[in-house]
């Protein structure tokens, strides 16, 4: 950060506090039937597969951390598993006994590790032979171009609903972006989050990433968050 000059300085305490993931700060825009699809899906537990695939900043893993969220209010009989875990844990945690909602988020980081593979083969097949509950699993590419070394993951993943997720235009992702401002208690004018959202291309991974410093900077410069400071906090 150069020529900034902290008035007063507060050093800001290295601790994250994660953003709550559930509907209140999330923006659905082009997504609005596929959540609402959803949204009905896990509220009644009905007897169906989903797989919802999206690129990366379109909002994929905070749609299906708020439904775990929001299914919670009413069934509280959920399983949230997210497979970057999976892979870096081991493929026994998809050995879990299904509940009547099961989401699996990034099923295609398991692609290439055989042991994980399997245990995602064999959870389907467990939630297939039940013959109820909901199962919701997500990935960055449709169901077809996920290069599984299993290949009748690709079959099984075409079997249900698929949902595809779009980006959010300029207005919703400023919108999105200051719900989560909001909730963090920060000041953030409309033009700066709107010059933000220009820069990143409607990336919310990225935006929430900037979201996170300027949280910092708020704190330890005590200045507005205007375009110019930000443009020299970020050396844009």
């Amino acid at each position: 950060m150069t020529n900034l000059e902290k008035q007063p300085y507060q050093q800001a305490l290295d601790i994250k506090i994660n953003d709550k993931f559930d509907f209140s700060i999330y923006v659905d825009g082009p997504n609005h039937d596929a959540v609402e699809m959803l949204k009905k899906a896990v509220s009644t537990a009905y007897n169906e597969f989903f797989y919802v695939f999206g690129p990366k900043g379109s909002g994929k893993s905070i749609l299906l951390s708020s439904l775990f969220q929001y299914q919670k209010q009413s069934i509280n009989d959920c399983l949230y598993l997210d497979c970057n875990v999976v892979k870096n844990v081991g493929a026994f945690l998809l050995d879990a006994l299904l509940p009547k909602i099961t989401i699996l988020d990034n099923v295609d980081a398991l692609v290439g590790n055989d042991d994980c593979e399997l245990g995602l083969f064999s959870l389907y097949n467990r939630w297939y032979d039940k013959k109820e509950g909901t199962l919701i699993m997500s990935g960055s590419s449709s169901f077809d171009t996920i290069p599984f070394n299993k290949r009748d993951l690709n079959t099984r993943l075409s079997s249900g609903v698929t949902c595809q997720l779009n980006y959010l235009n300029e207005e919703q992702c400023v919108k999105a972006l200051q719900l989560r401002a909001k909730q963090r208690v920060i000041t953030f004018p409309d033009n700066t989050a709107a010059f933000l959202v220009r820069h990143c291309n409607r990336d919310m991974g990225q935006l929430v990433g900037i979201l996170d410093k300027l949280e910092q900077a708020q704190i330890e410069y005590s200045r507005d968050l205007t375009i110019p400071f930000v443009k020299k906090l970020l050396e844009l």
